[in-house]
């Protein structure tokens, strides 16, 4: 048994210079770099960047605006004095300047509505990039324990080759001294042979799932690293507490009820339509215009202006009737879409609650095969080394161990998976 310990441990598969990579280290990474983030960050910048005074209309338009004309042209005039003016490719030069001013004095409170609805969706913009970011950490972890698991199922093949090897030194042993039977040997040597082909394939699956993890955490999918051999499993708290965590603080949930909100303003805006617009009129102006013949020869003016605007609608053919009930049809389905996702959402926390119940359970009586699979393991190649037990005891207790070491290892997964969900859902860092 020494000799399986130590090929065990110093197998080349478990010995690694690769440097190690943590849970929390994965998650930080992913923060920092995740295109996911990234991108919905730069959403939500640019939610805050339209939460403005200026765009919801609230303060004045104010532009410069200048031009010159040259022009030519054949002049030919009769006054009613009876002079007459006739000049071929007579010029003139024309040159403006001016400031103009326009600002909305009254719109039936639409600027203020929509300043409103602009700070509603700079918030659901926020609300989206932490529920992007708590994704993307429970997507990190899933995919990082997932790593986990095909490294422990690969310990667990190295195990289990391991017996295999000794089974094959004690069969071929026993058939050298006469004791043993050349079909045992060579079935030990298929059986091993078949075990280093599934670890060609869990190889193949690990490098997989290292890949996966690289990518969410946006970097080189090759670059390698190792992982710890366990996935710890943490207690959930009150049950009670998460729910009430998930309907006050699950961003998926709060960013819903802020479209809400938004449609409600919406409908406000397309209601404002039917009042009055008032708008206040202001400038300076510069004009002046220069001809080489003509009755005016030279022309000036400047000076201030100022007015106001009144515009109200009084037929626009049902239009803003039409687009107000569209928006209590807006405001409606919002509400469904909010009772909906509330309801799904608590369906995913208390399924995810239930995985994790049902997985601890059965974790718990699976450390306990795994117990006896080891102890019939040893006890059953104990007993072929002393010629007391045949060789397809040996066989049968090496598949029983392999088949719950694998089940192991997926229980494992499966709780923390639900344990993960169980935070993602409640927003329960």
């Amino acid at each position: 048994m020494k000799k399986i310990l130590l090929l065990f441990l110093f197998s080349p598969a478990l010995v690694s210079a690769q440097a190690l990579l943590t849970p929390e280290e994965a998650v930080s990474l992913a923060l920092k770099a995740n295109y996911d983030i990234l991108i919905v960050k730069n959403d939500a910048a640019a939610d805050s960047i339209m939460n403005a005074p200026g765009e919801a209309g609230m303060l004045p338009s104010v532009y410069f605006n200048a031009g010159v004309g040259i022009n030519q042209n054949h002049l030919d005039q009769k006054f009613t004095n009876g002079n007459e003016i006739s000049a071929n490719n007579a010029g003139g030069t024309n040159a403006t300047a001016g400031v103009a001013l326009s600002w909305t004095l009254f719109d039936g409170a639409k600027m203020f509505v929509t300043k409103q609805k602009l700070e509603q969706i700079d918030m659901q913009g926020d609300y989206l990039f932490r529920m992007q970011v708590l994704n993307t950490v429970s997507d990190v972890l899933s995919a990082y324990y997932n790593v986990v698991r095909q490294k422990q199922q690969l310990i667990a093949t190295d195990e289990i080759m391991a017996f295999n090897q000794e089974r094959v030194k004690i069969t071929e042993s026993r058939l050298a001294g006469g004791l043993g039977a050349k079909p045992d040997v060579l079935q030990a040597k298929i059986d091993l042979n078949v075990q280093k082909e599934n670890r060609i394939q869990l190889q193949l699956d690990f490098s997989a799932a290292q890949h996966a993890l690289n990518a969410l955490l946006a970097r080189d999918v090759l670059t390698t690293f190792d992982v710890s051999d366990s996935i710890p499993l943490k207690p959930l708290a009150n049950r009670a507490e998460l729910e009430s965590k998930m309907i006050s603080s699950n961003p998926a949930l709060l960013a819903m009820r802020t479209q809400l909100n938004i449609a409600n303003l919406e409908y406000r805006e397309t209601r404002s339509l039917y009042y009055p617009r008032v708008i206040g009129t202001a400038g300076y102006n510069f004009t002046r215009s220069q001809n080489t013949a003509g009755f005016t020869l030279y022309n000036q003016t400047y000076g201030w202006n100022a007015g106001l605007t009144l515009s109200m609608p009084l037929y626009t053919g049902g239009m803003i009737k039409r687009q107000t009930q569209l928006r209590r049809i807006d405001i409606a389905n919002a509400d469904f879409r909010m009772q909906q996702y509330a309801n799904n959402t608590r369906l995913a926390l208390h399924n995810a609650l239930e995985q994790y119940d049902a997985g601890t359970a059965s974790l718990e009586l699976e450390l306990e095969n795994e117990k006896m699979a080891r102890e019939n393991m040893n006890l059953t190649l104990e007993r072929l080394r002393l010629g007391q037990g045949t060789a397809l005891d040996v066989a049968q207790a090496q598949a029983t161990l392999s088949a719950t070491l694998f089940r192991l290892s997926g229980l494992r997964y499966q709780v923390k998976i639900a344990e993960i969900n169980v935070h993602r859902q409640a927003a329960d860092a």
